[in-house]
Order: structure tokens, then C-alpha cells, then sequence
């Protein structure tokens, strides 16, 4: 009689930076458990993205465990399905409450260190990014040496038509404007509608994405740039990794979806303040300008330099990046 294969559950609940980022762990994670059947959670928003990948058999959300009734069917599930090892990559509030709810009798928990509390306190996404090697090492598991790489995600309705570029009103070369939510590591409006009205006059559409909560920040935006195109809150992640993969070049300051970005190879420029110069995406084809006091320091005009220092402003209309693939 075949032995059954393992269950094995992998909890990542801390959003998208510190999904890309473990990337290479969830690959590192399969290998060793070859033939299992191995089960996310992860936050509803990135249930799509995550089902795209060849690391999970089954993804679903974490239930709101302040509703009793949701908390005791879950729990039940949970030790219905008898994982062999849950893998807590998250190690948050929400894996926590979970651990706790489970009891003496829960299956083998291996755990990453929790994100310091001055980190917690700083309140940044990627200040919470786990030291994958050290728990690697400590649960057996080969070390991942890679960067994370989401190339995978450009195979999921590869010909679709709502993975085209010109699904969204973009042609001929665009550049991806990549403001983040956190209005005091947002680079301003105003700077924003500057760069979109260079690239615009050198031939480069402006792109903006981002989750629909910027609609607002955006609307501001085009107001000073008309020649903006503002797609804020309708991409999702696997439409963004295919925008990302063919455009000219991103801008951003603190935007989670950056990371989604670099990991197909996009390159570009970050805006960050001093001291948060450590947050940026490591290895790739980045340059990050650092302001000392207000985000506004950076100038468009500097930005342009550093885009065009790169090699990243394409000449004519055709764009480069585009060509090789």
C-alpha cells in the first residue's frame, strides 16, 4: 500500500514586499517536501497571485478570527487536514492567534523570528522582511541563494487580453509611476505630474498603478498632467508583473508593488528619505535617491538623469526591453 503524502502548511500573512520576498523560500520549501500536498494561507488580496505559482496545491485566506463561529470552523479544518509541519513565515498577530487556538495538540510548528518592535513601531512593510537563511538553517532547509523571480506569474494568461498592455489604453513605450499608500514616504503630487509631463514630451507614456485607495493621489496628479494614464485600482498583481516585464522603467518611492516589479527584471529609480536606504530591492538594476528631510528634495530633472544614466530612456519608439523578448 503507497504511504499517503504529507500535508504541509505554509503560513505568509504579512503582505505583498514580504510575499515576493520569500519567494525562494516557498521554492525551498517544496523541494524538501517532494510529492506533499502543501496548503497557503495568505491575505486575500493575494490569493490570485499566489495560486499562479507552482509552490501551492491549495491557497485560501486567513479567516477573521475575532468572529467565533469562522474562528471554530477554521481551527477545525485546520485539524481535520493533520499537516505533517505548518511553516510560519509570517510570524504575526493573525499566525499567533492561530498557534494559540490550536492547542497542545497542534502539528509541528516551525517558525521564523518575528520582525523586531522597532520595526514594528517604524511601521514600514519591508521593515518586516524575515532573515530567511538563519530560519532555513535552523529547520533543515536548503538556504535560498536567489533573489526572489516572478517570472512564472508571465505564463498565467499569457494570451489573454486583459494581460496586454493595450487592455489598459498603454501603447508604444511607457514608463510605470509607482506611488506608495503611506502618504509621509510618498513622493508629492506635484513631482509626480513633472516627470509625467518629461516622459510624455520624450515620447514615454506615464503609467500610473497602484491599489485603488490612490485614486485620489492619482486624480491629483493628472490634474497637473493630463497626458497621465491612471490605472490605479485596476490591475491586479499577474497584470502587473506583465506590465512590469515590458516597461521601459518604473518610478516609485515606497510602493509595496515595486517588489513585484524588480522581480521580473524592471528597472528604475526609488525615492526614499535617509535611513531607509536598506528597504530597497537587492541585486537588481536599481538606483536609490535619497532625500534628507522632505520627499520633494528629489527633482524630476534628477530623476530623469539617473533613468537616462542607466540606459533605461529608450531612443525613437521602440522600447528596448520589449525588443529582446
Amino acid at each position: 500500500m503507497s504511504r499517503r503524502p504529507d500535508n504541509i502548511l505554509i503560513i505568509k500573512t504579512d503582505g505583498l514586499a514580504a510575499f515576493v520576498a520569500a519567494e525562494p523560500l516557498f521554492e525551498s520549501i517544496r523541494a524538501a517536501h517532494a510529492g506533499a500536498r502543501i496548503s497557503l494561507l495568505t491575505q486575500q488580496h493575494l490569493q490570485r497571485v499566489a495560486r499562479a505559482s507552482p509552490y501551492f496545491d491549495q491557497v485560501a485566506a486567513m479567516p477573521d478570527f475575532r468572529d467565533p463561529d469562522a474562528r471554530k470552523a477554521f481551527v477545525k479544518q485546520i485539524q481535520g487536514s493533520h499537516f505533517a509541519v505548518i511553516y510560519d513565515l509570517a510570524a504575526n498577530e493573525e499566525s499567533k492567534r492561530l498557534y494559540a487556538a490550536l492547542g497542545p495538540f497542534r502539528p509541528k510548528w516551525r517558525s521564523v523570528a518575528p520582525a523586531s518592535r522597532s520595526a514594528r513601531r517604524r511601521g514600514a512593510p519591508e521593515e518586516g522582511l524575515p532573515n530567511t537563511s538563519k530560519f532555513s538553517a535552523s529547520v533543515g532547509l536548503d538556504s535560498p541563494t536567489r533573489l526572489p523571480d516572478f517570472s512564472w506569474a508571465l505564463a498565467t494568461r499569457k494570451d489573454s487580453a486583459n494581460m496586454q498592455p493595450s487592455w489598459f489604453g498603454i501603447s508604444g513605450v511607457y514608463g510605470l509611476l509607482m506611488p506608495g499608500i503611506d502618504e509621509t514616504r510618498r513622493w508629492p503630487a506635484e513631482r509626480y505630474a513633472e516627470l509625467a509631463r518629461m516622459m510624455a514630451k520624450k515620447g514615454v507614456m506615464p503609467v500610473m498603478v497602484g491599489p485603488k485607495d490612490l485614486h485620489a493621489f492619482a486624480d491629483e496628479v493628472a490634474n497637473g498632467a493630463p497626458e497621465l494614464v491612471d490605472i490605479t485600482g485596476k490591475t491586479d498583481h499577474l497584470q502587473l508583473v506583465a506590465l512590469a516585464q515590458t516597461a521601459a522603467f518604473f518610478v516609485s518611492d515606497a510602493a509595496e508593488e515595486v517588489h513585484l516589479a524588480v522581480s521580473v527584471g524592471c528597472a528604475g529609480v526609488l525615492i526614499r528619505k535617509a535611513g531607509e536606504e536598506h528597504l530597497s530591492p537587492k541585486g537588481r538594476n536599481v538606483i536609490t535617491l535619497t532625500t534628507r528631510e522632505a520627499m520633494g528634495e528629489a527633482t524630476p530633472e534628477f530623476v530623469w538623469r539617473a533613468l537616462t544614466n542607466m540606459g533605461l530612456i529608450p531612443r525613437g519608439s521602440a522600447n528596448p526591453r520589449a525588443a529582446v523578448r
